[in-house]
This record gives C-alpha cells, structure tokens and sequence, in this order.
C-alpha cells in the first residue's frame, strides 16, 4: 500500500510543542468530523483540552501541512500488548486528496519501527472514510456496541523500514524549511507591491 501524497503540502512528526497546530486544527473540524472524531455535543474547551495532551510521551502525531497550517492529522497512541490505538482528521477540503491515506501509511511505517504488532482504529458506524482506510491496509473489521473496531496488523521492523523512517524525516524537514521559505517570499513581495502602490501618486 502506498502512502504516496496527492494533495499539495508536507507530512511530518508534530513536535511536542507544537500544540497550538493541533488545537487549531482540531476547532477548524467541521461537525460531521468533529462526531466522528471526538462523538457528538463535545465542545470547543473539552477539544482544545484534549489537544493539550495530545503530543504526550505516550504519543506519535503525523500531520499534514500546508503553508505551515495543519491541515490533517494521524494519531497513534500507544497501549498495551505491543498494539496502538489509531486516530485520523482531515479538514474539509482536502479529503478525497489521499491524504488521510498517505497519513496511515507514515503512521503505519512509525508504528512498525517502534515494535507495535496491532493498530487499533475504532470509529461510528457512519464514519465510512474511516473503515474504507482500515480496508485498504487489510484491516480485520468488527461491529460491537454500536461501534466499529478495525484491528490492523503490522510487519517487525527491518532495516530497510528504518530507513525509510529516517529517510522520510530528513526529507520532510527539508520540504517545511523550503516551505517556509516560500512562504516568507510570498508574504515579502505581497508587503512590497502593497507599499508600492500606496506610495503611488494618483495621476503620475
């Protein structure tokens, strides 16, 4: 299965302190993914509380950026037994980009490196997005308490999905410093051409 990203934009580990991303974010859901995310009637305190915490010890964030905004997040918790529980966001407007798909993938590829044998993903039973995901990486599906559970298992780590990992890394860091860069040339030449024209003088 290929984690190959379709949509413009970066996929890299959130850092520990890069909270406020995650948070903001997670606020930007629409209701439909906030339900299937969080389950109906939470609000915004109980989800920025929850993004507090979320880049725990316990934790890996894969996140999908764009313009150094993000835009999708995988979440892997780690449990017990060498399994993990799995959570993934994407806004709007770049579902049905691969995007959630290539976030698996980098997530799946985490969770090997790391010894975890079992992903866990449990999700409502209208939350098909998710259950077509666990699909494609042949996850084993399972309907219980008005809930779907999808248990997918992972290969050991080897070298070559160590390298992989590293090399995934290197290459997503050089992709947000050249990202940023771009950005702050976009902004420069936006703030010149806007002082260029307000120091025109009407009819020269």
């Amino acid at each position: 299965m290929t984690d190959e990203l379709i949509a413009s934009g970066v996929i890299r580990k959130l850092m520990p302190w890069e909270t406020a991303l995650l948070r903001c974010h997670f606020l930007r859901l629409d209701t439909e993914a906030r339900n299937c995310r969080f389950a109906a009637g939470v609000s915004d305190e109980t989800i920025a509380g929850y993004a507090e915490t979320a880049l725990g010890p316990d934790a890996l964030v894969h996140g999908f950026l764009v313009e150094g905004v993000l835009r999708g997040a995988a979440e892997l918790r780690l449990i017990e037994d060498n399994a993990g529980e799995v959570a993934i966001t994407v806004e709007d407007a770049w579902r049905q980009t691969g995007v959630g798909t290539a976030l698996f993938g980098r997530l799946l590829l985490t969770a090997r490196n790391r010894g975890v044998r079992s992903l866990i993903m449990t999700c409502l039973p209208a939350n098909r997005g998710m259950q077509r995901l666990a699909a494609r990486f042949d996850g084993k599906i399972t309907y219980a308490s008005g809930d779907v559970f999808a248990d997918i298992a992972t290969e050991p780590a080897n070298a070559v999905s160590l390298w992989r990992e590293a090399w995934r890394d290197g290459s997503s860091v050089a992709a947000t410093v050249l990202d940023a860069q771009l950005n702050l040339l976009k902004r420069a030449r936006t703030g010149f051409r806007a002082e260029h024209r307000d120091g025109e003088t009407p009819g020269a």
